[in-house]
């Protein structure tokens, strides 16, 4: 009789550690899974010379929308020269270029893969700076000087 308790004593213990372990799986997984998800890329990047021109270029970044835009000297206090919308992947590894621009000079068409840091998105070699960053603030502040206003 007293083997008949021990064993189910073992057997309770050896299931009760597993599902335990489980739950802590489980949860190590969870916590993983927020803190080790895509880095927040909302905001506004800038980019000079956007598709080898002397433009500025413009990335908007909401959520998982990306806007992108082509501004000369009189349109970046106006309406973008050329504007084509998109989505980031799931793990922000690239942008679907959903609506190209009808501009002749867009670029943006199928997917480029992309690649982030705290302070700026690189696409294709080009890397875009955020605009409240050291080098998107001196990016806009030449910008307007060469532009005049």
């Amino acid at each position: 009789m007293n083997t008949t308790r021990t064993a189910r004593a073992t057997r309770t213990k050896i299931a009760v550690s597993i599902a335990a372990l489980a739950a802590g799986s489980l949860v190590l997984t969870a916590c993983s899974g927020s803190s080790g998800s895509a880095r927040k890329l909302d905001g506004t990047y800038y980019v000079k010379d956007v598709n080898g021109t002397s433009e500025l270029g413009q990335m908007v970044v909401k959520g998982n929308s990306v806007s992108h835009h082509e501004y000369t000297c009189d349109g970046v206090y106006e309406k973008p020269d050329v504007t084509s919308t998109g989505e980031l992947n799931k793990d922000q590894s690239q942008i679907i270029w959903t609506v190209a621009g009808e501009d002749s000079r867009n670029k943006r068409t199928g997917s480029e893969p992309i690649a982030t840091s705290d302070t700026s998105i690189s696409i294709s070699g080009s890397a875009y700076v955020r605009d409240n960053s050291d080098a998107g603030k001196a990016l806009l502040d030449a910008f307007k000087v060469k532009c005049g206003k």
